[in-house]
């Protein structure tokens, strides 16, 4: 069977895409890399109270993604699956942000209750937005490559976002903390700007977009019992019951997990994740008080990581069109993985910082340029089985463990500050807590890099397994059979799928 050549997306199109993860890297980075040190230094949390109150959120939100994914699968809203998902989310997202920075005159206890409720309520907003754009992506394009460079551009712009989101909070916060003589303003004016910033960027990425997100494939959808009445039942898909709400979560989840490549990026995505946050926390700790550096010097170290980040992901994305995407990954967390070591065997100076943010950057944009694009590609298994494209459910699946790991990470940041001595309230830290933050922020994001490395190593899905997948796939649309060999190794054992009528054991 002759296949049709892919349709190459435009750079209009991939610049558009793109926008949207802009105001991905300054929610998630603003968060990250300000919060704690927000609630620490200025709303005067202790560290380890504020650790808990970003794992509580996170927790929180890691419930929802699966709901909002599977919700954004299933709707039949006629203007599209993603779009107005974004574009409702992105308000509430630029609101919450702008919530965040607010050092609330409450008593000890409501205080606390005030940033759990804003934290919630901020990564509800962040996911609205952030799960369904990213499963747009998918929609976009179904060619390997292509996805791959959607993603380069989603990264490299991203970075942009990330440059804003960690460059400028400092030097803006003093900025407007000179211009009102308050700190408090200080902050909460700069919350607002991040907000503004996110929510623009967003609106913009759905407007620039318009008509170029498919037609809504739930609107053609027969029900289940329709095309049973009518014999449309396709031989070679595995009938799948829509039972509808919670439900028809639980199930396609259950299935999902049956996806060993998927399943393999969950737990590299949730390792990951838990030095994200972790790193993304201490690095302010580390820079302010074991590098001794100000608000301009560390708005610098910023500021490089950012440029350095953005340049990586092009050549990362270049190296995956000719590598593939498994050896990129692998590769990454490697480099990922030293430069957090750098930390602990080079001396204190800022020749160490330089090489740490460049082997930061390469790795960092190894692992965020690829996560997604294959998560997009680990979906055709699924077609193949039952016909449906859960694009949505994979990627918040992957925002699932992604909170999980980022839960995880906020506590080890709010715990080992407490463990190794540090005092919210004082402007100078013992030679023991000093200390202590550069082997916290040096040790403990390498070890769970590795445990990463070990799901990238055994991942299953090749590019060139994924074409021969492809093909497959595009033969079982023209009604020819699917051999079931080809899932095998890709599908957990104890399923049974079905196909030509046929009952297929692993």
């Amino acid at each position: 069977m002759q296949q049709t050549a892919p349709q190459k997306l435009k750079a209009g199109t991939l610049f558009s895409y793109g926008i949207g993860a802009v105001g991905e890297g300054i929610g998630y980075n603003v968060f990250f890399s300000f919060f704690s040190f927000f609630l620490t230094t200025q709303a005067g949390i202790q560290p380890a109270i504020a650790g808990a109150i970003s794992a509580i959120a996170v927790l929180w939100d890691a419930i929802t993604d699966p709901f909002i994914g599977n919700w954004s699968d299933k709707t039949k809203n006629p203007k599209g699956r993603r779009r107005p998902f974004i574009m409702s989310g992105a308000i509430f997202f630029g609101i919450a942000i702008a919530l965040l920075f607010v050092n609330a005159d409450l008593p000890g206890g409501l205080k606390v209750a005030y940033y759990i409720v804003v934290n919630m309520f901020y990564w509800l907003a962040l996911t609205t937005c952030v799960i369904p754009h990213i499963s747009l992506g998918s929609e976009l394009s179904e060619d390997f490559d292509e996805r791959t460079k959607l993603r380069t551009f989603a990264v490299s712009l991203m970075g942009v976002g990330t440059l804003i989101a960690v460059g400028t909070p400092l030097l803006l916060v003093k900025a407007f903390t000179d211009m009102t003589g308050s700190s408090n303003a200080g902050w909460a004016l700069s919350g607002v700007v991040y907000g503004v910033l996110t929510m623009f960027v967003y609106e913009l990425c759905c407007r620039l977009l318009k008509g170029k997100e498919p037609e809504n494939p739930n609107l053609a959808k027969n029900t289940e019992a329709d095309a049973e009445e009518n014999g449309k039942v396709d031989e070679n898909t595995v009938a799948v019951k829509e039972k509808g709400g919670i439900g028809s979560f639980f199930g396609n989840a259950r299935r999902a997990f049956g996806n060993k490549s998927l399943r393999r990026l969950i737990w590299i995505t949730f390792f990951v994740n838990i030095t994200v946050t972790l790193a993304s926390g201490l690095a302010v700790y580390l820079l302010t008080f074991t590098y001794g550096f100000n608000e301009a010097e560390t708005s610098i170290v910023y500021t490089l990581q950012g440029v350095l980040v953005i340049a990586a992901v092009a050549g990362v994305g270049l190296l995956a069109g000719k590598l593939g995407k498994k050896p990129v990954m692998i590769t990454g967390l490697i480099i990922y993985a030293v430069s957090y070591l750098l930390i602990i065997l080079l001396p204190i100076s800022w020749p160490t910082i330089i090489i740490h943010v460049i082997f930061f950057a390469i790795g960092n944009s190894g692992y965020w340029t690829m996560i997604y694009a294959m998560s997009y590609d680990t979906a055709i298994v699924e077609q193949i089985r039952s016909g449906e494209k859960p694009d949505g459910l994979y990627t918040s699946l992957i925002g699932l463990f992604m909170k999980l790991g980022n839960a995880v990470g906020s506590l080890v940041v709010g715990v080992g500050l407490q463990l190794v001595g540090f005092v919210e309230s004082s402007q100078t830290q013992t030679e023991a807590a000093v200390s202590g933050i550069r082997w916290l922020y040096g040790i403990s994001p390498a070890l769970f890099l590795a445990v990463a490395l070990i799901f990238a190593v055994i991942y299953p899905l090749t590019k060139a397994r994924f074409k021969q997948l492809s093909e497959a796939n595009a033969r079982k649309e023209a009604g020819e059979p699917v051999d079931p060999e080809l899932l095998k190794g890709l599908y957990a054992r104890g399923r049974t799928l079905l196909y030509a009528g046929e009952r297929y054991e692993r």
